[in-house]
């Protein structure tokens, strides 16, 4: 394994250099549970140097030199896509006006009553390869399965509050509960999140809890722990709008049911919050027809306030253009029926592209439970499956916008995409040539264009 590998070569350094040196953190843990390593790896020096360990080892490996944080004793290698980090036992104490620790080198002890969880207090002593529960808390938190913190937890939130949404990371990681004690601290300490932590660092946290095996249940726990209301207010709001798909659910419980469904077909982060937020636009579309509910336009209203949301937690553009893609199409799969024309099947590949089997998978997530919208969706599956679809993806206009333009005497607008995607269809459908002769001459006469 290579992370035996690189923990020996470790401890040759160490020995060489008459270095203290322990394998701390989620490695330990995940040993001690038998579960399989992240590839990342925590040391933690009690005699010796961080940084200079860390550069022996990157001379060892011929790595380029380690990426040193002086002020804090911390070092951090990457090799082969492991991630390695070093770090002089140290103790930390913030400032009430400050995000930054001021830093002392301490004891081990000390070290590891500073860190976010009971669990990850554990150690491996390399040079005895023994684990060491030192703070006598952690091997018993394991095997009760609970999340406490090693100090008060109101101090440890309070010093860092993305320890609240690591507690809810970890709780759906490892299938964990949270105590109670540190249950309250969070929900107490809750606005500390907006407050201290920047965006990106909360977007790291919430990517692991989409990714993991219980999403749903983690956007309920940050719920309940006050959480969700500083990330995602609209989510929140959501609790009180009725659904029109099943009675007994309202929006939010719709919306978290959508996302279970989705994450059993799918690690896709992005397909995990379009399932999230697909439905969201319900909250400004909803509007009362007689005694039942309609939400005309939904899904755009929900791309809009999906793209604020994702941009106000600092996604990437790609990652925002393909999320509210799949939410600004997802109705186009539960509006078919038996009696689409194959050409109108067609439309809906050509439309929905190389997102199509995305597209697919959230409808499906979506409309469960609904008899009706499910047969439907499959009877559009096994047609979608007799059709050439890359053929019809392949299709494009014969003329570009540039040439509609100027045809048709246009100026840029969404109407030269339309006419484009006119062509293709009429290609498609065999109705002219794949020519740029013939597109022209359709387009004359459709729109009467008078030869000059």
């Amino acid at each position: 394994m290579k992370s035996q590998k690189i923990i020996g070569i470790v401890k040759e350094i160490a020995q060489k250099k008459g270095m203290k040196v322990y394998l701390v953190g989620g490695a330990v843990r995940d040993k001690v549970m038998g579960l399989a390593t992240a590839q990342d790896l925590d040391f933690v020096v009690t005699i010796g140097s961080a940084s200079e360990l860390a550069q022996e080892l990157s001379s060892t490996l011929s790595l380029p030199p380690p990426v040193t944080f002086p002020k804090f004793g911390t070092a951090q290698l990457n090799f082969d896509g492991w991630k390695l980090e070093f770090v002089d036992s140290r103790k930390e104490s913030y400032p009430e006006d400050s995000r930054k620790p001021i830093v002392e080198r301490a004891s081990l002890i000390e070290d590891l009553k500073r860190r976010d969880f009971t669990i990850n207090t554990l150690v491996q002593d390399l040079e005895t390869g023994k684990i060491l529960d030192l703070l006598g808390t952690g091997l018993e938190d394991i095997k009760k399965r609970t999340l406490r913190t090693p100090l008060d937890p109101d101090a440890t939130f309070k010093d860092d509050p993305l320890r609240m949404l690591r507690a809810v990371r970890f709780a759906c990681k490892l299938n964990f509960t949270i105590a109670e004690e540190a249950a309250q601290a969070i929900r107490k300490h809750a606005e500390l999140l907006n407050l201290k932590v920047s965006p990106e660092r909360i977007k790291g946290e919430l990517d692991l809890i989409m990714l993991s095996q219980r999403p749903a249940w983690g956007i309920s726990l940050l719920s309940e722990l006050n959480l969700l209301s500083q990330i995602f207010p609209e989510l929140e709001e959501a609790k009180g709008i009725p659904q029109d798909k099943i009675e007994a659910e309202n929006l939010f419980a719709h919306s978290l049911n959508t996302l279970e469904r989705i994450a059993q077909d799918t690690q896709s982060l992005k397909e995990r919050y379009a399932a999230l937020f697909h439905d969201l636009g319900k909250i400004k579309a909803i509007k009362p027809k007689g005694e039942i509910l309609v939400f005309y336009g939904h899904e755009e209203e929900g791309a809009l306030m999906a793209e604020e949301i994702l941009r106000r937690l600092r996604f990437s553009n790609e990652e925002i253009e393909e999320i509210c893609f799949l939410i600004r199409h997802h109705m186009l799969v539960t509006q078919y029926s038996p009696q689409w024309s194959d050409a109108a099947v067609r439309r809906l590949i050509r439309r929905l592209g190389e997102r199509l089997k995305s597209t697919l998978r959230l409808a499906k997530a979506d409309i469960y439970g609904i008899e009706t919208l499910e047969n439907n969706f499959w009877h559009l599956i096994s047609r979608i499956e007799t059709l050439d679809q890359e053929k019809i993806k392949k299709v494009t206009s014969p003329l570009n916008g540039e040439e509609i333009m100027a045809l048709l005497g246009l100026a840029p607008g969404p109407q030269v995409g339309e006419i484009k995607e006119e062509l293709a269809e009429a290609v498609l459908e065999g109705e002219i040539e794949n020519s740029k002769e013939a597109a022209i001459f359709y387009l004359k006469n459709k729109y009467r264009v008078q030869e000059k």
